[in-house]
Protein backbone atom coordinates (compact mmCIF):
# COMPACT_ATOMS: atom_id res chain seq x y z
CA UNK A 1 0.00 0.00 0.00
CA UNK A 2 0.90 3.43 -0.30
CA UNK A 3 2.51 5.76 2.65
CA UNK A 4 0.37 8.63 1.97
CA UNK A 5 -1.30 10.46 4.75
CA UNK A 6 1.13 8.92 7.69
CA UNK A 7 3.38 10.91 9.29
CA UNK A 8 7.06 11.82 9.27
CA UNK A 9 9.25 10.03 11.68
CA UNK A 10 10.66 11.93 14.33
CA UNK A 11 13.82 13.83 14.05
CA UNK A 12 16.56 12.34 15.75
CA UNK A 13 17.07 12.77 19.66
CA UNK A 14 19.89 15.72 20.99
CA UNK A 15 22.88 14.11 21.96
CA UNK A 16 22.93 11.13 19.19
CA UNK A 17 26.66 11.16 18.17
CA UNK A 18 27.17 14.76 17.48
CA UNK A 19 25.44 14.46 13.89
CA UNK A 20 23.08 17.67 13.89
CA UNK A 21 21.13 18.13 10.48
CA UNK A 22 22.66 20.21 7.84
CA UNK A 23 21.51 23.64 7.82
CA UNK A 24 18.51 24.75 5.51
CA UNK A 25 19.72 26.04 1.90
CA UNK A 26 17.89 28.37 0.01
CA UNK A 27 17.51 32.33 -0.71
CA UNK A 28 20.49 34.07 0.69
CA UNK A 29 23.10 34.92 -1.18
CA UNK A 30 25.45 32.82 0.99
CA UNK A 31 23.58 29.71 -0.01
CA UNK A 32 22.32 29.96 3.58
CA UNK A 33 18.89 29.90 4.82
CA UNK A 34 16.84 33.78 4.66
CA UNK A 35 17.94 34.54 7.79
CA UNK A 36 21.38 34.44 7.76
CA UNK A 37 23.06 37.46 8.62
CA UNK A 38 24.71 39.87 6.34
CA UNK A 39 28.72 40.07 6.22
CA UNK A 40 30.27 42.64 8.28
CA UNK A 41 30.09 46.17 7.08
CA UNK A 42 33.31 47.39 5.35
CA UNK A 43 35.91 45.92 3.29
CA UNK A 44 38.58 44.71 5.74
CA UNK A 45 36.52 43.45 8.97
CA UNK A 46 34.16 46.88 10.51
CA UNK A 47 34.66 50.37 11.22
CA UNK A 48 38.24 50.87 12.55
CA UNK A 49 39.03 52.43 16.11
CA UNK A 50 40.20 55.37 16.60
CA UNK A 51 40.41 59.08 14.36
CA UNK A 52 40.99 58.83 10.86
CA UNK A 53 43.97 60.10 9.74
CA UNK A 54 43.65 64.25 8.18
CA UNK A 55 42.69 64.02 4.92
CA UNK A 56 44.48 67.26 3.91
CA UNK A 57 41.28 68.47 1.81
CA UNK A 58 42.02 71.97 2.81
CA UNK A 59 45.87 71.38 1.71
CA UNK A 60 44.53 69.98 -1.51
CA UNK A 61 41.69 72.77 -2.66
CA UNK A 62 44.46 75.67 -2.10
CA UNK A 63 46.68 73.94 -4.08
CA UNK A 64 43.98 73.81 -6.99
CA UNK A 65 44.14 77.31 -6.96
CA UNK A 66 47.89 77.31 -6.99
CA UNK A 67 48.08 74.65 -10.36
CA UNK A 68 45.73 72.97 -11.09
CA UNK A 69 46.46 70.30 -13.16
CA UNK A 70 47.99 68.87 -10.26
CA UNK A 71 45.92 70.07 -8.08
CA UNK A 72 42.93 68.02 -9.01
CA UNK A 73 44.49 64.49 -7.97
CA UNK A 74 45.24 66.21 -4.71
CA UNK A 75 41.76 67.00 -4.54
CA UNK A 76 40.26 63.62 -5.41
CA UNK A 77 42.40 61.46 -3.29
CA UNK A 78 41.75 63.84 -0.26
CA UNK A 79 38.07 62.84 -1.10
CA UNK A 80 38.51 59.49 -1.10
CA UNK A 81 40.44 59.57 2.97
CA UNK A 82 37.14 59.64 4.89
CA UNK A 83 34.91 56.78 2.76
CA UNK A 84 38.00 54.22 2.82
CA UNK A 85 37.96 55.02 6.58
CA UNK A 86 34.55 54.31 7.47
CA UNK A 87 34.52 51.18 5.04
CA UNK A 88 37.19 49.76 7.11
CA UNK A 89 39.92 50.00 4.56
CA UNK A 90 42.47 51.75 7.02
CA UNK A 91 45.80 51.02 4.93
CA UNK A 92 43.78 52.33 1.59
CA UNK A 93 42.69 55.57 3.85
CA UNK A 94 46.60 56.24 5.14
CA UNK A 95 47.75 55.91 1.79
CA UNK A 96 44.92 57.94 -0.10
CA UNK A 97 46.34 61.23 2.87
CA UNK A 98 49.44 60.70 2.05
CA UNK A 99 48.91 60.82 -1.73
CA UNK A 100 46.58 63.89 -1.35
CA UNK A 101 49.32 65.14 0.58
CA UNK A 102 52.22 64.73 -1.66
CA UNK A 103 50.03 66.43 -5.06
CA UNK A 104 49.35 69.07 -2.79
CA UNK A 105 52.85 70.11 -1.58
CA UNK A 106 53.74 69.59 -4.96
CA UNK A 107 51.07 71.55 -6.94
CA UNK A 108 51.93 74.59 -4.12
CA UNK A 109 55.46 74.28 -4.93
CA UNK A 110 54.86 74.69 -8.66
CA UNK A 111 52.28 77.39 -7.90
CA UNK A 112 55.35 78.99 -5.93
CA UNK A 113 57.85 78.80 -8.48
CA UNK A 114 55.49 79.88 -11.36
CA UNK A 115 54.88 83.32 -9.65
CA UNK A 116 58.51 83.81 -9.02
CA UNK A 117 59.13 83.52 -12.23
CA UNK A 118 56.35 85.41 -14.07
CA UNK A 119 57.26 88.47 -11.04
CA UNK A 120 60.58 88.19 -12.66
CA UNK A 121 59.78 88.42 -16.31
CA UNK A 122 56.96 91.47 -14.96
CA UNK A 123 60.23 92.99 -13.50
CA UNK A 124 62.78 92.13 -16.31
CA UNK A 125 60.07 93.54 -18.71
CA UNK A 126 59.31 96.86 -17.15
CA UNK A 127 63.13 97.96 -16.66
CA UNK A 128 63.76 96.67 -20.00
CA UNK A 129 60.84 98.46 -21.46
CA UNK A 130 61.65 101.81 -19.60
CA UNK A 131 65.24 101.65 -20.74
CA UNK A 132 64.71 101.11 -24.99
CA UNK A 133 61.81 103.67 -24.43
CA UNK A 134 63.93 106.56 -23.30
CA UNK A 135 65.92 106.94 -26.07
CA UNK A 136 64.99 110.35 -28.05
Amino acid sequence: MSDYGNTPPPPPPPGDGGSTPPPPSGGGYDGGGYGAPPPPAGGYGGVPAGPPPSNNLILAIISLLCCWPIGIPAVVFAAQVNGKWNGGDQAGAIEAAAKAKKFAIIALALGIVATIIYIILIAVGVVGANSTSTGM
